[in-house]
């Protein structure tokens, strides 16, 4: 509980003080001269009383008010997220362009025009409140209260990022308010925490904003959006994003997807490029649709792009990708009111390196086969398949460094970029074997246990390889599997995404042929469940499981029948889920080399703020690795946005 005083008349305190003491004097003086003749201290008393009424009624002037404020229970918590992209420096008014813009408008809100009094000014006594700005990027504190900060009479932010993503705010860890937080709520604090948007409304980056706010709702923090700008935007078209992939094959095409958004542009012509360089290597004419975003495909050849780069390289260094600096363009148009959204700078890497695949299995399954298919008639990969085992051409494992011979050492095993491990014999496999797969894990190799209905998966996790399988087998008959379904961790990586739209990801699994049965399992305590088989009953048992073993990754896939997905659709989702799901198991390849290091990051674009991890290995003659000479930093590159 506390008290203050406050004066809310119309004429300032200090002058009402001033006028009062004064009229007190003059009273006092007036009649001590009537008073002289009575005893002491009698001859004060009757001047004081009167000069005190005099002076009590002057002060009603200033309108004193006694403020007392008295807190039953915990403060609630207010968080508002402010957008802080180009997109809000628009000014709306087509009449005057001296008029406040998105931006202005939003902090207008918070911290009062006028007379009008702020949110922040009358939330700051009852609640939290804690004001962040965001772009693309972790949301950045502008104000809170929780220091004891007076409320500012003006917040000054500058729309200057490029991209724009709503989901950013919403899953950064802001400060939770005492009753309960954004990530635990408790009996009672349901309601006691709100998260207010504001923003125009362009996300063009990051994950889904829909998401993000559901997991604030159930959470118990009330969520509000509120939409800067006027319903009739102004003329406008820019560059969105570049829908690509990370890495293609040299003497491949780039295949990709201009993503732009327009208002008011209906039937224009525009000329879309791309150039690398300062040379245009892509050009088109589009006709602007109807709808506010369109999607302009792009297929380029990049030989000749890798050919120039490469020439450019030192002398004595091998790339084994080479990253090319694109940038797509639209010319600009009349009518269009900004141009800062006209390009956007991209990063793809070009692959000189063919990549290789090993798959090591006990019988020609349909999964193998579709699999070792799938990427034999990729050109940018190189798959050596090891039938071995009863049933098989080779009825005992054969090693050595030929094609179709297990690896008899590390430094043949690792060259390959991937493992897949399939229902090999256990009995075969020597204790070196298990260690040469095992050690290529721990140095970034990726393997992907492929299990079936044999049970020698179960046999390898239950021996020699329970540090590195990521499942502990169940004493309990298989499921029968109705459905797969993505967990919302997995449905966050873009392994599973094989439709494209976010939206529907959950309903695409729900189509797709299930599996017949599946072994019942559970996690590692350090791994990841990304999807469950989910029985007829609504059991559920994991069915793929990601986990980090040293500096490598490790994928468990619980059955063996993807190559049902093919069902009238032939490769449409079988082949994309395992380049997908090869992509996510293998570390980049090293970017350059020479006789004595290998160097390579783990991506080849970064933003401002992100973490980047700088892999570098010693090698001696022929670009061989100096036993465990291999190291790795991790850097932030707050310096330096686009990080080489």
């Amino acid at each position: 509980m506390s008290g203050s005083l406050r004066f809310a008349g119309d004429v300032s305190p200090w002058l009402v003080l001033a006028a009062a003491l004064t009229a007190a004097i003059a009273v006092t003086w007036f009649y001590l001269r009537e008073s002289r003749q009575v005893a002491s201290p009698y001859s004060y008393l009757l001047p004081g009383l009167r000069a005190s009424a005099v002076a009590l009624a002057i002060l009603i002037l200033a309108g004193p008010v006694w403020h007392r404020r008295q807190v039953v229970g915990t403060l609630g918590s207010v968080v508002f997220a402010i957008d802080a992209s180009q997109s809000m420096g628009i000014n709306d008014s087509s009449g005057s362009n001296s008029s406040p813009d998105r931006l202005q408008r939003a902090l207008g809100l918070l911290v009062g025009e006028g007379e009008r009094v702020g949110w922040l000014e009358d939330l700051d006594q009852s609640h939290h409140v804690d004001v962040y700005a965001f772009t693309e990027n972790d949301p950045v504190m502008v104000w809170t209260n929780r220091d004891g900060d007076e409320v500012p009479a003006a917040v000054s932010l500058t729309p200057a990022g490029e991209r724009s993503d709503l989901s950013s705010a919403m899953r950064a860890d802001w400060p939770a308010s005492d009753a309960g937080d954004a990530t635990e709520a408790t009996e009672g604090s349901a309601g006691r925490s709100a998260f207010v948007l504001l923003s125009d409304g362009r996300d063009n980056t990051g994950k889904s904003p829909v998401d993000a706010a559901q997991r604030l709702s159930e959470n118990g923090t009330m969520v509000y959006a509120i939409g800067m700008g006027s319903e009739d935007e102004p003329l406008d078209i820019g560059v969105v994003d570049v829908i690509r992939p990370d890495t293609v094959a040299s003497d491949g095409e780039l295949a990709g997807e201009i993503l732009l958004s327009q208002f008011g542009m209906k039937d224009e012509s525009v000329n879309v490029r791309i150039e690398s360089g300062g040379e245009v290597v892509w050009r088109q004419t589009v006709v602007v649709g109807p709808g506010s975003q369109q999607k302009v495909p792009f297929r380029i050849e990049i030989e000749p792009i890798v050919q120039r780069m490469s020439e450019l390289s030192p002398r004595g260094v091998t790339r084994s990708t080479v990253v090319m600096d694109l940038r797509a363009m639209i010319e600009p148009t009349s009518g269009d009111t900004s141009e800062s959204n006209n390009a956007m700078p991209f990063r793809v890497a070009a692959s000189t390196r063919d990549r290789r695949l090993l798959i090591l299995d006990g019988s020609s399954r349909w999964e193998t086969r579709y699999i070792r298919n799938l990427f034999e008639r990729d050109p940018g990969w190189v798959v050596d398949t090891v039938l071995f085992g009863s049933g098989t051409d080779m009825e005992e494992l054969k090693r050595g460094e030929e094609a179709g011979e297990f690896p008899d050492s590390q430094r043949v095993i690792g060259q390959y970029d991937a493992i897949l491990l399939g229902q090999i014999p256990p009995s075969q496999m020597t204790a070196k074997d298990l260690d040469l797969i095992r050690e290529y894990v721990t140095r970034g190799g990726g393997l992907i246990i492929l299990d079936g209905r044999y049970g020698r998966i179960q046999e390898l996790a239950e021996g020699q390889f329970k540090d590195l399988i990521p499942v502990i087998y169940l004493d309990e008959p298989r499921l029968k599997v109705s459905s797969v379904r993505p967990t919302r961790l997995g449905m966050e990586h873009p392994v599973l995404n094989l439709w494209g739209e976010q939206d529907q990801v959950a309903e695409l699994w729900e189509s797709l042929k299930p599996p017949t049965s599946a072994p019942r399992v559970q996690p590692q305590a350090d791994a990841e469940v990304w999807a469950h088989a989910v029985g007829g009953d609504q059991q559920e048992s994991p069915w793929m499981v990601a986990r980090l073993y040293g500096a490598g990754r490790v994928f468990y896939l619980a059955t063996d029948q993807t190559w049902r997905w093919r069902y009238k659709v032939a490769d449409r989702f079988h082949a994309r889920f395992w380049n997908q799901l090869l992509n996510a198991v293998m570390q980049p390849p090293y970017s350059a080399s020479d006789e004595f290091v290998a160097l390579g990051t783990d991506k080849i674009e970064y933003d401002a703020g992100e973490s980047s991890t700088i892999r570098v290995r010693l090698q001696g003659g022929e670009n061989k690795p100096i036993g465990d000479a291999m190291h790795c930093w991790s850097l932030i590159t707050t310096w330096w946005p686009r990080f080489h």
